[in-house]
């Protein structure tokens, strides 16, 4: 079964709101079973303008994405990022 990812880019406006949200939305993701496998900041931009920070998750599956995406816990902590930062947030299934 292909793994499901969530692909999140940020312009963290207000890094110590965002830390909270990090704290929760961490403890949130940790619980869901994802895997964080990219570092945030070690992008280099070879073409485009994508946001300051990009993280991606993984999970078991799309399905799985979708349920912590869906959950109410998550949903809840968007009110701490909101405030904090803009950005892009997709959800996509990997390759087989």
């Amino acid at each position: 079964m292909p793994k499901g990812y969530l692909i999140a880019q940020v312009n963290v406006t207000d890094p110590e709101a965002y830390a909270e949200y990090g704290r929760v939305a961490g403890a949130l993701l940790k619980a869901a079973g994802a895997r964080q496998i990219l570092k945030a900041d070690s992008a280099i931009v070879v073409e485009g303008r994508p946001k300051a920070r990009t993280v991606i998750f993984e999970f078991d599956s799309l399905d799985a994405a979708k349920a912590f995406w869906n959950s109410a816990g998550y949903q809840a902590s968007i009110a701490l990022r909101q405030n904090a930062a803009v950005g892009d947030f997709i959800l996509v299934e990997g390759a087989v």
